[in-house]
């Protein structure tokens, strides 16, 4: 079992990485979220990782911190969210803010990741909020790493990116675009430089 690798970055795509460890290159399936940490760190970056094997495929999916692969395994303890869905929920909401819709049954919130229906998300929250509510472990997550997610909170910047992403470029690009923009911009502006560095 690997439990993590790490290594150079030697590609970063929409919804993998490519870490190279020993001249070899894993590919790794995971979050818009730790597409957007790992970029820029091409030296000594860290994955922590999760084999998943199935009759059909073996894949390596993992993340930049163990909080979200403890998230990220959590969410596929529930019958019929496979690890695409999975990825899929972590990317539309970073961790800390998918504990806090999950607590509080917060199911529109949880629809907006895609594939996921009213259904679908009545069921993940049936689920999974006992487990978040009464797990310490769990609570103690929403606290890990609370600073770095802190800007994927941000109601603002959320709308923003999904005013880029409107405009047709990927959420990976958009979250980039946004990284080290100031939070305290009104939302307008905060699109005018990310557009910038978006054409150059």
């Amino acid at each position: 079992m690997i439990d993590f690798i790490k290594g150079k970055i030697e590609y970063i795509g929409q919804d993998y990485v490519v870490i190279e460890n020993n001249s070899i290159g894993y590919k790794v399936l995971t979050s818009a979220y730790t597409v957007a940490d790992l970029n820029g760190k091409s030296d000594n970056a860290i994955v922590y990782t999760q084999m998943i094997v199935r009759e059909d495929d073996i894949s390596l999916c993992g993340f930049s911190t163990r909080a979200e692969l403890k998230v990220f395994d959590l969410l596929r303890t529930v019958k019929g969210v496979g690890t695409k869905v999975a990825l899929g929920i972590l990317s539309s909401l970073p961790y800390v803010q998918l504990l806090n819709v999950l607590s509080a049954g917060d199911v529109t919130s949880l629809t907006r990741a895609p594939g996921i229906g009213k259904k679908t998300a009545q069921r993940i929250i049936l689920e999974l909020k006992d487990k978040v509510d009464k797990s310490d472990e769990f609570k103690s997550l929403e606290s890990i790493d609370f600073e770095k997610n802190i800007i994927n909170m941000n109601t603002e910047n959320d709308e923003a990116i999904e005013a880029l992403v409107s405009l047709g470029y990927s959420k990976v690009e958009a979250q980039k675009a946004m990284k080290g923009i100031d939070d305290n911009l009104p939302i307008e502006e905060m699109i005018k430089q990310a557009l910038k560095m978006l054409v150059k």
